[in-house]
């Protein structure tokens, strides 16, 4: 109730059975609400995924058709986690359509499942650059909101160039959100040169 949130995010919170919010909740939630550039360190388990789920909810217009927010996570089996977690958002707000795109799902089905606008997609690296770029069946250039979760494992599996190829061709006011157990040199590095070029 402190942080003044739409009917639809309170039900997610609700939904969810959170009473008070983790340390890094508490530090992120502000901050990314109001549209801050963030970067979330801390361990798994400590409440990453809701600390970026929460303001992605609260942010979204379910009226709006475009693609609002992009979750990539670094392989297949940890896009599918934030995607689950990802439906009670669905059951708090019907109207809001999430889409998952990640490798080893036919693509064809894919595209066709981006005939209707989603306005929130969670995926990984490679894929989400396959459709947004090479296929053009994923518009994102309109997409403010750009999240890259467990950002070490993206740096280390090598597809810190699909995220930035990605994020250059977003939205030029773009919010990007990254978050990791550890935030290497290379990624602080990376996220200050991306807003400067964007």
């Amino acid at each position: 109730s402190d942080y003044m949130f739409q009917e639809r995010t309170k039900k997610f919170i609700q939904l969810e059975g959170f009473e008070e919010p983790t340390p890094i909740q508490k530090e992120i939630i502000p901050l990314a609400t109001k549209g801050k550039d963030v970067i979330g360190i801390s361990a798994t388990g400590s409440g990453k995924t809701h600390a970026f789920l929460i303001p992605v909810m609260e942010k979204c217009n379910p009226e709006l058709d475009e693609v609002q927010a992009v979750i990539a996570a670094p392989t297949r089996e940890l896009a599918i986690q934030i995607y689950q977690r990802c439906e009670k958002m669905s059951e708090a707000c019907p109207e809001l359509r999430i889409r998952l795109i990640t490798g080893g799902m036919e693509k064809t089905r894919m595209i066709d499942s981006l005939k209707v606008t989603p306005h929130i997609v969670v995926g990984t690296p490679g894929r989400l650059k396959d459709l947004f770029i090479q296929e053009k069946a994923l518009r994102l250039e309109r997409t403010k909101m750009f999240v890259v979760d467990e950002a070490d494992m993206t740096l280390e599996f090598g597809f810190l160039d699909d995220v930035d190829a990605i994020a250059a061709k977003m939205n030029k006011n773009l919010q990007m959100m990254s978050f990791s157990a550890t935030i290497p040199n290379q990624l602080q590095i990376f996220f200050l040169l991306m807003k400067k070029i964007l």
